[in-house]
């Protein structure tokens, strides 16, 4: 019984060690090798995905999400000559398809059959098209969509009626505007002062991807770090669409202009505001200037005086002596005729 024990012991090792080394020998199957084949394809649309953990199928959804881009339509209507060129502005805060269309009325006087149309981008033609007349119409139109991603296709998008002379209509695409709540602020040494500003209004709100305050004083700009001078600066955002700059213990050096930026997906908006830093004096000066004038006008008239005295004083001793002078050759006259008149005696 022992001998048969040890055998079947031995059997079972052997049946183990058997096992162990075929799961350790590579497998050559041909389904694990298209498995392999596969995982390439899988790891290029990850680097695709705009999340990591997104599976294929979710990137190409996101991929077309971020293809769908709202759609806007705008129109400019122009009644013609003499009115031969109209404008408008698109204010754009992220990428947008939009449908310009431009209607030029119809005069009763006008026989044309057909109107020929350009569409430009700045300077460059990318559309020329030929309008048909038709008897119920009262308009020429022409249209173009232009599908705005990023801010290179920003700026201005003109229609143009090759009529003599041409009409014209621009589209003029813009990024929202930022509205500075005081352009020229004054203020005094040692004082506080926060600048404001804004982009859209009570009913319309925009949301900038970034704020950035920088000033510039004739030597370049300057960025405005509140982390590296927290005693000097802070910036203050109740608001995405409003941003504050507050100046502590304001000096002379602080007169400056400050720009504010505000960044968006197509572009960038700048506001400008004027700061001027004026001592307690400076308010003075004026004051000061006039009292000055004032006391040399007085001195002046003092001067004048003196001087209009002292002439009238040596004009009488000049008349004194005068007289003087004439009462002593009278006198020497008289004596000498007196002396004559006995001589002739």
């Amino acid at each position: 019984m022992r001998v048969s024990d040890a055998v079947v012991l031995q059997l079972v090792l052997l049946l183990a060690l058997w096992g162990s080394s075929e799961a350790d020998m590579p497998d050559t199957s041909t389904p694990s090798e298209n498995t392999s084949q596969k995982t390439p394809g899988i790891s290029s649309h990850t680097t695709w995905e705009y999340s990591s953990s997104a599976g294929p199928s979710s990137t190409m959804e996101s991929f077309g999400q971020a293809e769908k881009m709202p759609i806007l339509n705008d129109t400019i209507i122009i009644h013609g000559f003499p009115k031969v060129s109209e404008t408008k502005s698109i204010t754009l805060e992220s990428p947008a398809e939009l449908e310009l269309m431009c209607s030029l009325v119809i005069s009763n006087a006008t026989n044309m059959e057909k109107m020929e149309t350009i569409w430009k981008s700045g300077n460059v033609t990318i559309k020329t098209e030929t309008i048909r007349r038709n008897e119920t119409q009262t308009k020429w139109c022409t249209r173009n969509t232009i599908k705005v991603r990023n801010k290179d296709q920003m700026g201005n998008y003109t229609c143009v009626f090759q009529t003599k002379p041409e009409i014209n209509a621009t589209f003029h695409l813009q990024v929202p505007q930022i509205h500075v709540k005081s352009e020229h602020m004054i203020t005094y040494v040692g004082d506080t002062v926060i600048l404001t500003c804004e982009v859209g209004n009570e009913k319309t709100h925009f949301n900038p991807t970034f704020w950035t305050w920088y000033s510039n004083n004739g030597s370049g700009e300057v960025l405005i770090n509140s982390t590296l001078m927290p005693e000097k600066y802070s910036l203050i955002q109740t608001h995405a669409n409003i941003t504050k700059l507050k100046i502590f213990d304001l000096s002379e050096l602080d007169s400056s202009f400050y720009w504010c930026k505000a960044g968006f997906l197509l572009g960038e908006s700048k506001g400008k505001v004027s700061l001027k830093v004026l001592t307690y004096l400076t308010p003075l000066k004026p004051f000061l200037v006039i009292a000055a004038e004032v006391i040399i006008l007085v001195a002046l008239i003092f001067i004048y005086e003196v001087c209009s005295k002292k002439k009238e004083e040596n004009t009488e001793v000049e008349k004194e002596f005068e007289q003087t002078e004439t009462l002593k050759s009278e006198d020497s006259n008289g004596v000498e005729n007196s002396t004559t008149r006995h001589r002739k005696v």
